[in-house]
């Protein structure tokens, strides 16, 4: 896949205009998603119907239904509403769309050879747009068509284009957003705190999702009776596979009212109300995903879950504090309240497609009323819960670090202030050496021995040239040294007698005086 970034920003000549390679690009953008749609809603209608025996009369407007459904338009069949869609389809739908969107703008640049710009941002926003426009409107048509014959209703045109336009604007700002939003936020100057708080509002919320899909496969397991009783009311195959493709369909909403239960919202079901503090039973709708639900009362131990989302949030937390030490670390400037202002803006974007996705999970169904989750609630206790626990944990975490950095850098300095310092002992004995003017001072002599002092007499036999040597004291050049026992001082020629034992030798060298130089 070719990146959009780091090619030259210059326009070329001819960009007011589209040349035949960019309507092809946007042509194939238009048409790709919607084509493919629509082929996989005809088969799966038309097996559908031959599977249970039916004629094909109905086969146009069950395929308009399918596709305003797959969009999240409310369906009226037999003055009964059904409101409350699978948001696994939809979300394949935008997640492909999206796809298409990014390669569309990959496409622009290889061809162009310039940085993609605002203008073909515009046109693949539009093109993204005109097909399933253009396909929404004619189910519509033939919805209002087979009214007359069919117990169906025809939606409201304008929240029917009101959804379809909003799903597409989400793919293509997902799509084409993902190859210029840095740009962008580079070019109006976003501040960087807000552009790094996109990551940890995503993992914080998908790690609710996460969890609420933990939760409900829990359920599952520990309802798996009930589970099986479900299913063995389809009576054939055709019908036991039918309750699991929707059931599979409806999972991701059931994943979502969960994730809002344990960030410590209500889901309502009719007469059932389930939180962690209270559920009350009531009648369900026979699909094996919503055994999860227990019938009640909510035992005491259930609070315990709001762990789960206090745990988000000091991830979240841990997660911003890191990115902050690691820009740190490569020499770039962050400031104190960087932290801080990330994860309140990570936590609100959290709380915010929280609700969001909760409020589009519930709706209307039948006789049921209104199912789903308090949207607006999950969200603020999700912005909550990130918020407070994510700016707790950061602070504590930057705060440590900040000692220990600082702790390092007191024990480097340590060793260096050290050897700066001058050494007294070193100083002591050169001061006794040289004294205060830098002269060398006298060594004293050591005392006189009460005895002779030895001397070391080498002597061979036939060499009367051989002398004694006679160990030297070191004295100071103004004192004269006290002449020893057996010398006597000649005067100034410096010569001394010293006297030869005879037993010093080996009795062949003459007695008498030897001279001997100092």
């Amino acid at each position: 896949m070719t990146s959009t970034l780091g090619r030259n920003s210059r326009l070329p000549t001819n960009q007011d205009s589209t040349d035949p390679e960019q309507f092809r690009i946007l042509l194939g953008t238009a048409a790709r998603v919607p084509a493919v749609t629509m082929a996989l809603i005809v088969t799966i209608v038309v097996t559908t119907l031959v599977a249970a025996g039916s004629d094909l009369t109905g086969v146009y407007a069950a395929t308009a239904g399918a596709w305003l459904g797959l969009h999240q338009v409310t369906l009226t069949i037999d003055d009964t509403a059904l409101g409350v869609l699978p948001l696994l389809p939809t979300a394949v739908l935008v997640w492909l769309s999206a796809r298409s969107c990014a390669s569309a703008a990959d496409a622009m640049v290889v061809h162009s050879g310039y940085a993609l710009d605002g203008r073909d941002a515009a046109r693949i926003t539009a093109a993204t747009l005109a097909g399933p426009l253009a396909v929404t409107v004619t189910a519509l048509v033939v919805l209002q068509d087979a009214s007359s014959v069919l117990p169906v209703s025809t939606p409201d045109p304008a929240r029917s284009l009101a959804w379809v336009t909003g799903l597409y604007l989400l793919s293509s700002l997902l799509g084409v957003g993902s190859r210029i939003w840095r740009p962008l936020c580079d070019r109006y100057g976003v501040p960087e705190w807000l552009v790094d708080s996109v990551r940890p509002a995503t993992r914080a919320v998908l790690g609710m999702f996460a969890m609420g899909g933990l939760l409900t496969v829990v359920g599952m397991l520990w309802s798996w009776q009930t589970v099986g009783d479900l299913l063995a009311r389809g009576e054939n195959w055709i019908g036991v596979l039918g309750l699991l493709i929707v059931s599979i369909l409806y999972l991701p909403n059931v994943m979502i009212g969960a994730a809002a239960i344990l960030a410590g919202s209500t889901v309502e079901f009719g007469e059932v109300r389930l939180s962690l503090f209270e559920a009350t039973g009531g009648d369900l709708p026979a699909l094996p995903v919503l055994a999860a639900i227990p019938p009640g009362p909510a035992p005491s131990f259930w609070p315990v879950a709001l762990a789960v989302p206090a745990t988000v949030g000091a991830l979240l937390g841990r997660y911003v504090a890191k990115r902050n030490l690691e820009a740190q670390a490569r020499g770039e400037y962050v400031s104190g309240s960087d932290g801080a202002l990330t994860v309140l803006a990570a936590a609100a974007e959290a709380g915010l497609v929280t609700a969001l996705a909760t409020w589009a999970a519930g709706g209307r169904l039948g006789f049921f009323g209104v199912v789903g989750a308090n949207w607006w609630l999950a969200g603020v206790l999700v912005f909550a819960w990130s918020g407070l626990l994510g700016l707790i944990t950061a602070q504590l975490l930057l705060w440590r670090e900040g000692k220990l950095a600082a702790a390092e850098a007191e024990a480097a300095r340590a060793p260096e202030d050290a050897s700066a310092e001058p050494d007294d002992s070193e100083d002591s004995d050169e001061d006794e050496a040289t004294g205060d003017l830098g002269a060398p001072k006298a060594i004293e002599a050591p005392p006189a021995a009460d005895t002779e002092p030895d001397t070391d007499t080498d002597t061979r036999a036939g060499d009367p040239d051989d002398t004694e040597v006679v160990d030297a004291e070191v004295v100071e050049d103004d004192e004269e040294p006290e002449p020893k026992p057996d010398e006597k001082d000649t005067g100034e020629s410096g010569i001394v007698d010293v006297e030869i034992d005879d037993e010093a030798g080996d009795g062949d060298l003459p007695k008498g005086p030897r001279n001997t130089s100092d």
